[in-house]
């Protein structure tokens, strides 16, 4: 859930597209605006990047603090 709030274009988009001075501006809509709004592809892709190394870094540290490796959790009941 925490990656995943990473990507909340669609509901801000259709619902306030970046609400009331900006209040509900995520970076996923900022990428949006500057790459296919404003014609900033460069700023655009560097956002992108951005997105994806802070999800990954987050997937990671996750799967770390869980404690356990997927082939403990695999093995079980075997």
């Amino acid at each position: 859930m925490v990656v995943g709030s990473l990507t909340f274009f669609d509901l801000i988009f259709v619902l306030t597209e970046g609400g009331p001075a900006d209040a509900t501006r995520v970076l996923a809509l900022d990428m949006y605006k500057r790459g296919f709004q404003a014609y900033l592809m460069g700023p655009a892709s560097a956002i992108a990047v951005i997105l994806v190394l802070v999800g990954l870094a987050l997937a990671l540290l996750l799967r770390r603090l869980g404690g356990r490796d997927a082939s403990t959790s695999q093995m079980e009941g075997m």
